[in-house]
């Protein structure tokens, strides 16, 4: 079946990716990264990127955005490694000064004491952000391409690809059209909006 011109293919996915932070990956490179993402976790090694206070920000922010739950959230994916060493190693340097200030514009509207507070609250903030970030008018608020982002990040890992999607590398069988009870999940789609 020939491919729509808005079929989402794996090499879309990435120059997309890569198109967020200003710079280029190439599908071969893509492995790479992500086995120094969970190389630099398992390490826990220092960001490269955003300081030490912005990083605890960014990891946490991301583990809200895709708590763990009976699937690896994005903080076990190691999506705030993910962001840093994109933006350190494949951003443009105009990405990477809108990345770095947007974060901490971001942390300013969370709140100072946004790390401290309790779940609840920290969840009720960053959904307060998202709602007006996709609120009519706001295309170009940072805090959609940040989302963007951690969502690649998190589906290109291990856990979001073979877990949380179900990917198979191989399949047994070729199934043109399979009913959503019998996966239990989508694909995951990179123009959706979800709200937190």
């Amino acid at each position: 079946m020939p491919r729509t011109k808005n079929t989402l293919t794996r090499r879309n996915a990435i120059m997309g990716a890569a198109s967020l932070v200003g710079g280029t990956i190439a599908a071969t490179q893509l492995p790479t990264l992500m086995s120094r993402v969970a190389y630099a976790q398992d390490a826990g090694a220092p960001p490269v990127f955003f300081d030490q206070d912005q990083f605890a920000l960014i990891e946490r922010i991301v583990d809200v955005m895709i708590p763990g739950t009976e699937t690896p959230g994005a903080r076990a994916a190691g999506v705030h490694y993910f962001i840093d060493l994109m933006l350190d190693e494949w951003a443009a340097p105009a990405r990477q000064s809108r990345f770095g200030e947007g974060v901490r514009a971001l942390g300013e509207r969370l709140g100072d004491d946004y790390l401290d507070s309790a779940a609840n609250e920290q969840i009720n903030r960053l959904r307060s952000i998202d709602e007006a970030a996709f609120s009519d008018g706001a295309e170009h608020d940072f805090f959609r391409e940040f989302k963007r982002l951690a969502l690649f990040g998190y589906y290109s890992s291990e856990p979001g690809a073979t877990i949380e999607l179900q990917y198979e590398l191989l399949t047994p069988e070729y199934k043109a059209c399979a009913p959503i009870e019998d996966i239990g999940r989508a694909w995951f789609w990179s123009n959706f909006r979800h709200g937190l």
